[in-house]
């Protein structure tokens, strides 16, 4: 079935830009299944159904993501919510062998907190500048949905003009083909977006409450770097020019981690 078939006489909304089969009963399937029995290779991906898929929640949707962590026989599953669409891209992440690896490195980015010591008025003014960088992305995500519902309603009329004009049907199939991959990009690119983290930092009460929780936190990739401020200053201190600080990660996301971790 044509996907012009499909777009000429259904529904006027995003669910008929993709393949009907994407609509049973197996939307329920978990996309991972979908793309392994796919060579598991990038080129081979659906985009159109990863995207619909994407859809198929909504952004406030959440789910269970298990972490098994421990060794040999002492082992333990550990649940974190997520947002179910951010969890649908891990799954399509560890479905394939090119972006496994990616997977394990990108998930403390997206999701990872910055610890810090101490907290006091100086350094949380500090870091509530630097969180501003993180909670901008909050009008980057607009913007691209924004955006794809204008590239939607332009869809929507050529798909008025394929039902008026039925002697244009390649010119229609060419116009909506382009409008159906575009808009699956700009849903998948910006859904990934949204995953990222944009209350990144919490305060610690002490360098080695820091310390504990990373270790802790970083199992479920709910950790991404501790900063512990060297300058020894109050709240009614003024901050001082040079701040000086060191950086905490765990020892799998940095080369060299003798400064980072104490032995």
């Amino acid at each position: 079935m044509t996907v012009l078939t499909i777009l000429c006489g259904g529904r006027n909304d995003l669910s008929n830009l993709f393949y009907s089969s994407s609509l049973n009963n197996s939307s329920n399937t978990s996309t991972s299944e979908e793309i392994s029995s796919n060579n598991n290779t990038i080129f081979n991906m659906n985009w159109n159904n990863l995207a619909l898929n994407l859809l198929h929640y909504n952004t406030s949707d959440m789910c269970n993501m298990s972490y098994v962590v421990g060794s040999n026989n002492i082992k333990q599953t550990i649940l974190i919510n997520r947002t179910c669409r951010c969890i649908l891209f891990d799954q399509i992440f560890n479905s394939n062998q090119q972006l496994k690896q990616f997977n394990r490195l990108i998930r403390p980015l997206l999701y990872g907190k910055i610890y810090y010591y101490p907290s006091n008025i100086h350094y949380d003014n500090l870091i509530k500048q630097i969180n501003q960088t993180f909670e901008s992305l909050d009008e980057l995500i607009k913007l691209f949905r924004y955006i794809q519902l204008t590239i939607q309603s332009t869809y929507q009329i050529f798909l008025i003009i394929c039902n008026l004009s039925l002697n244009s049907l390649d010119i229609c199939q060419q116009q909506l083909n382009s409008y159906t991959i575009s808009i699956s990009l700009y849903t998948i690119f910006t859904e990934f977006i949204a995953c990222i983290e944009r209350n990144r930092f919490i305060p610690m009460i002490s360098e080695l409450n820091l310390i504990e929780h990373g270790q802790n936190s970083s199992l479920t990739d709910t950790f991404l770097a501790g900063i512990v401020f060297l300058n020894n200053i109050s709240n009614n201190d003024s901050l001082p020019k040079h701040i000086q600080c060191k950086i905490r990660m765990t020892l799998d996301n940095v080369d060299n981690s003798f400064q980072t971790e104490d032995r």
